[in-house]
């Protein structure tokens, strides 16, 4: 059914596209989305929310590898003056040490995922209002979010600039 359903689009594209004498004032455009987020202010401050994060993130799993590094040590250096049971302990100290390493490495890996989804999300949602002040200005019939899903669009149908424009104003 999905794929029905980017054919179909696909061919309308393409029909707007290559063949405007028929679809009279038909106009299709796109914007790229990461240079929304790379090239917008509301972009920038975000992406520098989510380096500090991941800077905490990263400063919190040092920390851990450092602990971890630590009990190592004590085990090699105490191998041979350790009983059984100590041993045991440390070894078990140490899996459950790298288990909270790894819990830490995936958490921190979907909060930051999370927080640029958020970013997008978020951009999206004030970019929307702006490509529909754009389309209905300009004419757009279809204004695509994602032009890779389609082979290939000339470039000069790139709205890009012209969002990022109204984007930026709009965050004064």
């Amino acid at each position: 059914m999905r794929k029905c359903l980017s054919a179909l689009a696909a061919c309308i594209i393409w029909g707007l596209v290559f063949c405007p004498a028929s679809t009279g004032e038909g106009k299709v455009g796109y914007i790229d989305i990461q240079r929304l987020v790379n090239e917008s202010k509301m972009g920038v401050a975000a992406k520098k929310e989510i380096e500090k994060l991941q800077k905490e993130k990263e400063a919190v799993l040092a920390s851990k590898l450092k602990e971890i590094s630590i009990l190592k040590e004590k085990i090699d250096e105490n191998q041979g003056t350790m009983d059984v049971k100590e041993k045991e302990d440390k070894a078990e100290a140490l899996k459950v040490l790298h288990k909270e390493y790894q819990n830490l490495v995936k958490d921190a890996k979907e909060d930051i995922l999370k927080e640029d989804g958020e970013l997008i999300s978020t951009l999206l949602q004030k970019a929307d209002g702006i490509l529909k002040k754009i389309a209905k200005k300009r004419k757009f019939s279809i204004i695509l979010k994602n032009p890779n899903s389609i082979g290939y669009l000339d470039p000069q149908f790139d709205i890009t600039d012209m969002v990022l424009k109204e984007l930026n104003e709009s965050e004064k």
